[in-house]
């Protein structure tokens, strides 16, 4: 690359060259305007000339390196890029889950005759590739009773109890757990499922 440019700038220089000499041999007539243009034109031909070429495709890419495109080379980087931003969609569509489910766990673990719950989120699959975070399903798992945390201890009596009284959801304790995720996560109750934890 830097011969042909070299070339053509010694060009430039030999066409000005011999136009000064030329135009110091001619008397001064009417013919000298006319040796100006003609020498004007041949100096814009030389200027040109290597332009043209690179348009009409003459020179190889191995003549000018930023015309070349190594297809190769770029479309193994596209493909990288394609591959981290795909990884990086699921990165974000994995921790988005994960982080619902937690809110919602520690959620339902605040309200009031709740021991302990599990979260199991579905979320919708991203359209065309844009995830637009909406729940698909979601199923609570609650452990009905006082969580000791936030509970007082209530005092031990032995005697017998029915367990399976014991372990039955209530219809208000479920209507709250689906007004409270409604109101914090504007999940419709349809897509909400609620279960006890065994």
């Amino acid at each position: 690359m830097i011969e042909g440019i070299s070339a053509w700038i010694k060009n430039i220089i030999l066409l000005v060259l011999f136009a000064s000499f030329l135009e110091l041999l001619l008397p001064s007539s009417s013919m000298q305007r006319f040796i100006r243009v003609i020498i004007g034109l041949l100096i814009t031909l030389a200027i040109l000339n290597p332009v043209l070429d690179v348009i009409q495709n003459r020179w190889s890419t191995a003549q000018i390196p930023a015309l070349s495109t190594n297809t190769a080379n770029s479309q193994s980087v596209m493909n990288n890029a394609n591959k981290v931003a795909g990884d990086r969609e699921q990165l974000a569509f994995d921790t988005y889950k994960k982080e619902l489910a937690r809110q919602i766990r520690a959620t339902t673990t605040a309200i009031e005759g709740i021991a302990d719950a599990q979260v199991a989120v579905e979320l919708e699959n991203p359209q065309q590739g844009k995830f637009n975070g909406k729940v698909r399903a979601l199923t609570i798992y609650v452990k009905p009773g006082v969580n000791n945390a936030k509970g007082k201890i209530e005092p031990v009596v032995i005697g017998t109890t029915n367990y399976n009284e014991a372990i039955e959801l209530k219809p208000q304790l479920k209507t709250k757990i689906l007004q409270t995720i409604y109101e914090l996560y504007q999940i419709p109750n349809e897509h909400i499922e609620i279960k006890l934890l065994h």
